[in-house]
């Protein structure tokens, strides 16, 4: 089984607002940069105002640009994960103003026709005007590009349930089923799902089994540097995500998205929001993130997971750092493998050298006994789970 390595990618100087202000040149260069960090990957958002500005019109301006994307990955023979129905963005809702409703969502603002409000989406999953709307999206975009070499699969929607969260688990899989067989419907390659440590630490009713039934493989989102119960530079806690995911899905799994906030000084905590709330983060001192994520690579590669994608390619430019969501969400500037002046961080050359690693490492498979009421208590469960794995596998390690 191959092990891909990618990165997910917003522009460094131009972020969420790339599809608004477009350069191929900056793509380029930035794709360019990709491939000489010898990674596979790349996944990319399709922001949803920029593509779907109208509920019943799809931007022809942002589907050339996908298609300018799909062709500079194509020419350096980089695979492309698109990504719908964004959505959810580092701490922000960002969200065309006909998805809006007038009441407030209870974790997170959004982001809207050039402004922050307080307003929440309206009911994605079973209001059957936005069904239709989505629908529409869904078909432009995968029938336009079904015949595109470069695309790796689909992925149906990033940690959506930060938009909204569906009423019931059986509203959830009716609303996986209809946009999986409505991509499907136009191209056979992989569909997967961006959902994130919430969807295994609490219920917010995209059960991994219940998405797993309309998977090709499994995603997860995870970040030591969040978790309550375990040490920010925890090597073991992003692959045991993946180990979870995989006995509750039955299904391979991506790891999606790692990764951790990164400062050329030492390792501190700031304030810093998310969503509507100023918490402390953690920013990590470059060359122990370094060190945690050469670790935590080879846990990946150890125990199964079909691959990592890096979050993110890039640590923002200053010149956004007024702009939504970093004014607020500071921590959410360095999480890049390249700082904000361009320049490589160890963590870079940490992924680049990984694939001249792999064939010094083993794959084996660690069983961990996943009750079928997992649902009920599910962070009581997945906190015992990982204190079992950990016994498990630390005495060979003893990393922790």
């Amino acid at each position: 089984m191959n092990f891909v390595l990618g990165v997910n990618y917003w522009p460094r100087k131009k972020a969420m607002f790339w599809w608004k202000e477009f350069e191929e040149k900056e793509v380029k260069e930035e794709f360019s940069i990709i491939k000489d960090l010898n990674l596979d990957v790349v996944r990319i958002f399709l922001l949803w105002e920029d593509f779907q500005p109208k509920i019943d019109k799809v931007n022809e301006k942002s589907l050339k640009n996908l298609g300018k994307v799909l062709d500079i990955a194509n020419d350096l023979e980089l695979k492309v994960i698109p990504t719908f129905f964004v959505g959810h963005m580092s701490g922000i809702n960002w969200l065309p103003e006909w998805l809006l409703e007038d009441k407030p969502h209870e974790r997170f603002l959004t982001y809207s026709n050039g402004k922050v409000v307080d307003r929440r989406a309206r009911d994605i999953y079973e209001d059957k005007e936005i069904l239709k709307a989505e629908e529409l999206l869904l078909d432009t975009i995968t029938s336009e590009f079904s015949d595109s070499p470069q695309i790796y699969g689909w992925d149906i929607s990033n940690e959506i349930d930060n938009v909204r969260i569906p009423r019931t688990p059986e509203v959830a899989k009716r609303w996986l089923k209809f946009v999986y067989e409505t991509i499907k419907s136009n191209d056979s390659r992989p569909v997967t799902f961006g959902i994130h440590q919430e969807d295994i630490d609490r219920n917010k009713n995209f059960r991994v089994q219940d998405v797993a039934l309309y998977n090709d493989f499994l995603c997860m989102h995870a970040y030591s540097v969040y978790t309550d119960f375990t040490d920010p530079l925890d090597p073991y806690f992003v692959s045991f995500a993946c180990v979870l995911t995989k006995a509750l899905g039955k299904k391979n799994v991506l790891m999606e998205e790692f990764g951790m906030p990164t400062t050329q000084g030492e390792t501190k905590k700031i304030k810093s929001a998310t969503g509507k709330d100023i918490l402390e983060h953690y920013l990590i001192n470059e060359e122990e993130a370094a060190k945690w994520l050469e670790k935590t690579l080879k846990h990946l590669y150890e125990f199964g997971t079909i691959g990592a994608l890096y979050w993110n390619f890039a640590d923002y430019h200053e010149s956004l750092w007024d702009k939504p969501p970093f004014d607020k969400a500071i921590h959410e500037r360095f999480f890049g493998l390249l700082r904000s002046d361009g320049s490589l961080k160890p963590t870079a050359f940490v992924l680049k050298d990984f694939k001249n690693k792999i064939k010094e490492l083993k794959r084996r498979e660690v069983y961990i006994n996943v009750p079928p009421d997992y649902y009920e208590k599910p962070k009581e469960n997945l906190i015992k789970l990982y204190s079992e794995f950990l016994n498990k596998v630390c005495g060979e390690h003893n990393e922790l």
